[in-house]
């Protein structure tokens, strides 16, 4: 080895040894090898062609000597040797640029600046143009070194393997290109073909990638492009192609100059995962979309049931995005559906089952078992990679739709004992996502009408030791006749669907699926499921089991999805109605046939497992009609107390028919007094909501917790539907006491709305009583109350009178004094937002003045057909008053009152600036700035731009404002309570000046008095905040004289102040 690596060292010292390339600088690398080995050339012959003979034979002989001694030590020692390694690197740059690249066509091969350094010192490369062919001895030249270089080739590692794939690799590929399809050769390419084809195939991939990709660039001739591009199509189909595709597309993305730090393993981020799709979905030229797919896919499928790795996810990109996702390959029937998808489906949902006794894997069937555990585990592990790593709804809809009974079977079987826990978990998240993206409620109707699908005509998921396999029908245990277990299973999977609707389905899911079963449950509809009211069926079929299992998933959805379940409530109104005038018409029947009840009911189900040969029904849920009903109450309450104050016009509607029904059950004898007071308070409750008048509650008896709270509140209720002032009056003290006692029998919304509705009682001792109430109700929730009555308040809807929205007003200045420094936060921020905007110009009445409009007009044409009646005036018949002055004076200011042009009438600005000057008052420190800020502005902009006559009682709500605010600013300051407030001084001081100047401007006395007071009590504020600024913390005033006073030793911060001394000083 020693010998062969100093003849070469020898040979190649020309070219190598610093000393020896001055001496001979100038000359070509073939010239200075050939004046340093003389003897070389006695023989004659070309001189390129001698030395690059020899420089092969040479790198031959190395190469064997280290094959010979095996991959071990000795290679080790001798490619890492500096000297030898640049031996072994020089002699393979030498038959590349000297013995390869003049042969090459212009093009073919890479650029040499793109290629790796040579080690080769000063030398030129002799490249002759080689456009119009070559010479015999060219040819045979490359022939000759592409055939030694194949030694190297196929060494599988050893001797000199890896300088030649680092090195020399490319441009062996490119000579074998040249060779095989260049269309200007004359001698026959189709070895040379074969020869390319083997160096490709015995080349790894993480080699071959780069290689064959850097043979592409702009200067490629147009003849050798498909060549090489066809071969680059074709190595994903390779073993490990894809991984290897994948990996050579992330590493060329993290040599990215742009990327800042460049990472220490692959990053398969979302432009890897793009491009890598792209180049894997693209069919190769030569061969069809089945063919290729079918190659493709034993790869997909194994990258697919790996776990937890990035090229799982990857193959799960390419498979769900790149070919799945395109209809051109991924919809049913088509090559992608066909190859990657139905052999998951068939997995899993069999049509038929197969008759020999061989799985698709070769596992030998027995036991007439169609499918086993492991090829159905494989398929979910395929199944999810595709569904839930990168969720596609269209892919999604199309894999789950033949699916979703097949994997519902399979995720009740995966909770049985000793099956494991992740197939459950996969199974769920499959189907919670094919919920969430593609299906919604129609899915989970279709799982209602299925639920305890278990396989097909020929078949039946069961489970065994190992999880789920699918076995023939004919083979399988059926345990149909067991009604224990036919009650248990039921109850399973109704837990099971409940879980899958907590994790797949939005509120208008649950709506939509509650509304179904409900109607299939109480209106026993048969006939195919529709999302809207159904009407009675007279002569329906209804299968017993399946109205057992639409009772069993109402039940548990009323506990679990109370909340989500008023989404739709007009048509749940509807179907209790229904359900209670067929409870009503059963009624009628049973006392004709003497209690012989026909209605349908759950204990009904006893007669399905008699009629079997079972006689113990204590497994069955025994309910009978009553329960019905008894649960059609507890809903409707549940929908009340849940539902927005406002109701329309149909559900207002709906209540009136349900309240009238219940007031019809309650008179039956055979009620129990438990739902007797169900029923009551139900009425009652439904009274609070629509106002009106309730049935007796003489039945209602004390058998709950809080039955006498339900019978005070029953009573106060019935009262307050008395024509008589007193006793509503009564009615209004027991339901006081009811709040002040925070009783739970109370709804809140529902008792604003009817204390509300009593503020528009003409007796004047009712309607105090009812703000009184409404002021107790505030204490315990403010926010609830405040927003209800300022929504009466401020009137959006124009539909209550003057006096009745006064009413309102004086309702929230007794809650706001009743509150006092509880108002604060989102109450106190609603409050001041809306009075603020009711008391500007910005309230509009388009509605009211429309109709003073219409109502004027008909005024003027009453008064213009009296004068054409009387041929001129019309006589006053009245007694005749005396006029004068003053009484025009008032008549035009209460004319001015009312609202002009659809303008917010001034008696409810002033309310409102009333109500203003009371909160601030109440509690200045937690309303917040922009709450007295835009008080404050609110109160100038009225005193400067309301200055007509009529508007002086605006004035002065305005001028009481800015008094309270003053008021409560020194109360704050004598009180040293902080404020949180930010507000400027420099601000008070232009109210001060706007004020100054405005009074000198007004017009009335009562004003100008206010604003007087205001200017003073401004000026005092500010004196007390500057006397106090500086005493905070000892109480005393300190005038700015902290340290000590230049020239006397006096020190007004000393701690240890010493006794007064008296010293005498000249």
């Amino acid at each position: 080895m020693t010998t062969v690596l100093t003849d070469a060292e020898a040979f190649l010292a020309p070219v190598l040894h610093r000393g020896n390339i001055v001496k001979i600088r100038g000359q070509s690398v073939l010239e200075q090898i050939a004046s340093g080995n003389p003897t070389l050339l006695r023989n004659g012959g070309d001189p390129r062609d001698v030395i690059i003979r020899n420089a092969l034979t040479l790198l031959l002989k190395i190469h064997h000597q280290l094959a010979l001694s095996g991959v071990g030590t000795l290679q080790n020692e001798i490619l890492h040797n500096s000297g030898n390694r640049r031996t072994v690197d020089a002699l393979l740059d030498l038959v590349s640029l000297e013995g390869i690249y003049p042969d090459l066509l212009p093009g073919v091969g890479v650029p040499v600046q793109r290629r790796v350094k040579s080690v080769l010192r000063n030398g030129t490369v002799s490249r002759a143009a080689q456009a119009e062919g070559q010479s015999d001895q060219d040819y045979n030249l490359l022939l000759y070194i592409v055939n030694e270089l194949d030694k190297l080739a196929s060494s599988n590692g050893k001797g000199l393997y890896s300088a030649f794939i680092e090195r020399t690799l490319v441009d062996l590929i490119a000579a074998r290109g040249q060779l095989a399809h260049n269309p200007n050769v004359h001698q026959s390419g189709l070895s040379h073909v074969v020869a390319l084809q083997a160096l490709l195939d015995e080349t790894p991939l993480s080699t071959l990638f780069p290689a064959l990709t850097s043979l592409i660039h702009p200067a490629t001739p147009s003849w050798f492009i498909p060549h090489i591009s066809k071969s680059l199509s074709l190595l994903p189909l390779r073993p490990d192609g894809i991984v290897s595709t994948i990996a050579f597309i992330a590493s060329t993305a993290q040599q990215n100059p742009d990327q800042s730090q460049p990472s220490s393993g692959l990053v398969l981020s979302m432009e890897v995962l793009n491009r890598a799709s792209k180049l894997l979905s693209s069919i190769p030229s030569s061969m069809t979309a089945e063919k290729y797919f079918t190659l493709l896919r034993p790869q997909i499928s194994a990258l697919l049931e790996e776990d937890g790795t990035d090229m799982r996810r990857a193959a799960a990109y390419i498979a769900s995005t790149g070919i799945l996702g395109k209809r051109i390959y991924g919809a049913p029937g088509k090559p992608g559906w066909n190859i990657f998808l139905l052999p998951i489906i068939e997995s899993v949902f069999p049509k038929v089952p197969q008759s020999e006794e061989t799985s698709d894997n070769g596992i030998i069937m027995s036991k007439g078992i169609v499918n086993t555990s492991d090829n159905i585990q494989r398929a979910l592990q395929r199944l999810a990679a595709l569904t839930l790593m990168f969720p596609n709804p269209g892919l999604v809809k199309r894999i789950m739709t033949p699916l979703l009974l097949p994997l519902w079977s399979i995720l009740c079987l995966s909770v049985n004992p000793g099956i494991n826990k992740p197939m459950y978990t996969k199974v769920s998240q499959i189907l919670s996502t094919y919920f969430k993206v593609s299906a919604g409620a129609d899915g989970f109707i279709q799982l209602i009408d299925h639920l305890l699908w278990d396989g097909g005509d020929h078949y039946e998921f069961t489970s065994n030791s190992f999880g789920v396999e699918i076995r023939s029908r004919s083979y399988g245990t059926s345990q149909a006749k067991d009604g224990s277990f036919l009650i248990d299973r039921i109850n399973a999977r109704v837990s099971h669907f409940i879980e899958l609707l907590k994790d797949g389905a939005t509120a208008a899911d649950v709506a939509t699926v509650f509304l179904y079963v409900m109607q299939k449950w109480l209106l026993g509809i048969s006939s195919e499921h529709s999302h809207s009211i159904i009407g009675p069926v007279a002569n329906s079929t209804i299968d017993p089991m399946q109205q057992l299992i639409y009772a069993k998933i109402t039940q548990e959805m009323l506990y679990h999805n109370k909340n989500d379940i008023v989404a739709q409530p007009d048509s749940i109104f509807a179907i209790i109605q229904q359900m209670l005038l067929h409870f009503i018409d059963d009624g009628r029947a049973r006392e004709k046939t003497r209690g012989k009840s026909q209605l349908f009911s759950i204990l009904s189900m006893s007669s399905i497992l008699k009629s079997e040969g079972v006689h113990d029904t204590s497994t069955l849920d025994q309910q009978d009609p009553l329960e019905f009903v008894s649960i059609s109450f507890s809903l409707l309450n549940a929908l009340l107390s849940s539902m927005d104050s406002k109701l329309g016009i149909s559900t207002i509607s709906i209540l009136n028919d349900i309240q009238k029904s219940i007031s019809t059950i309650v008179q039956y004898e055979v009620l129990p007094q438990s739902l007797i007071i169900l029923a009551t308070s139900t009425s009652n409750f439904i009274s609070t909501i629509v106002l009106l008048p309730t049935s007796s509650p003489s039945n209602a008896q004390t058998l709950s917790p809080h039955a006498s709270a339900l019978a005070t509140q029953t009573t106060a209720l019935h009262n307050l539907t008395s024509p008589l002032p007193p006793i509503r009056g009564e009615g209004l003290a027991s339901l006081t006491s009811l709040i002040a006692s925070s009783s739970p029998v109370l709804d809140i919304p529902s008792t604003t709305i009817l204390l509300s509705s009593l503020l528009q009682d003409e007796e004047e001792f009712v309607y105090l009583a009812a703000i009184k109430a409404l002021a107790e109700l505030a204490r315990k929730h403010p926010r609830t109350v405040l927003r209800m009555l300022i929504e009466r308040y401020t009137d959006k809807e124009e539909d209550a009178l003057l006096d009745v929205r006064l009413r309102f007003g004086e309702a929230l200045q007794t809650i706001i004094t009743s509150l006092g420094t509880a108002l604060t936060g989102e109450a106190a921020a609603l409050l001041g937002d809306s009075l603020i905007a009711l008391a500007s110009r910005r309230g509009r009445r388009p509605k009211t003045a429309e109709v003073r409009m219409k109502g004027k007009l008909v005024e003027e044409n009453n008064t213009r057909e009296a004068k054409m009646a009387w041929g001129g005036e019309v006589p006053q018949f009245d007694e005749e008053e005396v006029e004068d002055e003053e009484t025009a004076r008032i008549a035009d200011v209460l004319s001015g009152w009312e609202d002009q042009d659809g303008a917010e009438d001034v008696r409810i600005r002033t309310s409102a600036l009333s109500i203003l000057s009371m909160a601030i008052e109440a509690n200045i420190a937690g309303l917040g700035s922009p709450f007295l800020s835009g008080s404050i502005d609110l109160a100038i902009a009225i005193l400067k731009l309301e200055s007509r006559p009529e508007k002086a009682i605006l004035r002065r709500a305005a001028a009481l404002l800015l008094m309270s605010v003053t008021r409560a600013l020194d109360l704050a300051e004598e009180q040293h309570q902080p404020l949180g407030i930010e507000f400027v001084e420099a601000g008070l001081g232009e109210v001060s000046e706007v004020l100054g100047y405005q009074r000198d401007m007004e017009t009335d006395e009562i004003v100008k008095g206010h604003e007087c007071e205001i200017i003073e009590g401004l000026a005092r504020w500010r004196t007390k905040k500057l006397l106090s600024m500086n005493g905070e913390g000892d109480g005393g005033i300190r005038f700015g004289l902290e340290g000590r006073l230049k020239g006397l030793d006096v020190n007004l911060d000393r701690s240890d102040r010493l006794r007064p001394r008296i010293e005498e000083i000249e």
